[in-house]
């Protein structure tokens, strides 16, 4: 076990919250990771302590920024729902990692079909004020790719979304058009082009042509014939 593991475990058997908290920017940004990550893991195995595992976690991002290479891990909606109260404070949805993901990116790159996060994150939007959860949205990535295009071009898993899903991406993509309408569409279209040559196939399946017409706000035809083209 690491030491800043032992450190923060005895902490919390002495009920040392602000220890807690104000010894954490002290730790170098690997062992802050180390932290947050070994609460999410112990509130999974023991839900009767996932309030407070979670309320300490809170209480740690209320004052010190998410560590930037923890972004990358947010690949299911578990691990989102865990940190959400925690990201609403210093801008931490908007926080982008060297590539230039944010936490919206991670979790919309490697959709689980089991646990999609698109109701979820419309939930957040609709039922709690944060400005830097749409900022997160418009954002690009190093690529030029905001969450929904990272969606749309970089599971390789083509299925269809359930309805509720379907239209809370719907709304989700119209939300960073109401934000933000310019779009990287060469960058988009590139981003197409690289997951239809990865496919076996290398054939974009119906579904996806139709978000990618929707984002792009095109016809349908147009994407098919780029995509014959290239």
């Amino acid at each position: 076990m690491d030491t800043c593991i032992k450190q923060l475990t005895q902490q919390l058997q002495h009920h040392q919250l602000k220890a807690v908290v104000g010894d954490f920017p002290k730790l170098p940004s690997e062992q802050q990771s180390m932290q947050l990550m070994h609460l999410y893991q112990s509130a999974q195995r023991m839900d009767v302590k996932y309030s407070y595992l979670q309320n300490v976690a809170t209480r740690i991002l209320a004052e010190h920024p998410f560590p930037k290479n923890l972004i990358s891990e947010f690949k299911h909606t578990e691990l989102l729902s865990f940190f959400t109260p925690g990201l609403k404070f210093n801008n931490g949805f908007a926080l982008q990692d060297d590539l230039k993901n944010n936490v919206m990116h991670a979790l919309f790159s490697h959709c689980d079909a089991n646990t999609l996060p698109f109701n979820y994150v419309r939930s957040l939007m609709l039922f709690e004020s944060n400005e830097s959860l749409l900022q997160a949205l418009t954002q690009v990535n190093s690529v030029g790719l905001t969450p929904v295009a990272s969606y749309i071009t970089c599971n390789k898993v083509q299925t269809s979304l359930p309805k509720h899903e379907f239209s809370a991406l719907l709304a989700l993509m119209e939300a960073q058009f109401k934000q933000n309408e310019n779009i990287n569409t060469a960058a988009f279209l590139n981003a197409l082009i690289n997951l239809k040559n990865t496919l076996p196939s290398h054939t974009l399946n119906e579904y996806t042509v139709l978000l990618a017409s929707a984002y792009l706000r095109c016809k349908t035809e147009k994407i098919e014939t780029y995509l014959q083209q290239h």
